[in-house]
């Protein structure tokens, strides 16, 4: 089966817009303002998860259509997706971490720190670039 390139594209618009947005908001604002803002907060929060949502409908995609590898979650996804050289080790080790997160921040697992999730965020939304750039090396090759 083939990847749909146009349905890819659209997810990585997605996680473009939201890195976008989040960067934007760490370049505006402060730390202590962010943090004294709760829907400064949760809009950072809510950026976070659309952007989990479209990595891990790019990943499950790509894996189902063009490697033939099912996967079961979102971690599943992310080292598959090492596994099978779609991202690199060092990409899927950084980019580990934010999945968990999602999951913390979604099923609400134990409370987050957000002084903690603040600083993830501006030392690594960058990754999410560079996620965007190997899927579309990846699409420029398929």
């Amino acid at each position: 089966m083939k990847v749909d390139k146009e349905r890819v594209k659209k997810y990585l618009y997605d996680i473009l817009s939201n890195t976008r947005e989040i960067e934007n908001l760490l370049k505006d604002y402060g730390s202590d303002e962010i943090l004294g803002n709760r829907h400064l907060l949760k809009s950072i929060k809510y950026s976070l998860v659309e952007i989990s949502e479209a990595m891990s409908l790019v990943l499950q995609h790509i894996l189902a259509k063009h490697y033939g590898i099912p996967v079961k979650g979102y971690i599943d996804a992310i080292k598959k997706a090492s596994d099978a050289g779609l991202i690199d080790h060092k990409l899927s080790s950084s980019l580990k971490p934010f999945f968990d997160f999602r999951n913390s921040l979604v099923h609400r697992y134990w409370i987050i720190d957000d002084k903690l999730l603040l600083n993830n965020c501006k030392t690594g939304y960058k990754d999410f670039f560079a996620f965007i750039e190997a899927i579309e090396q990846f699409l420029e090759k398929a």
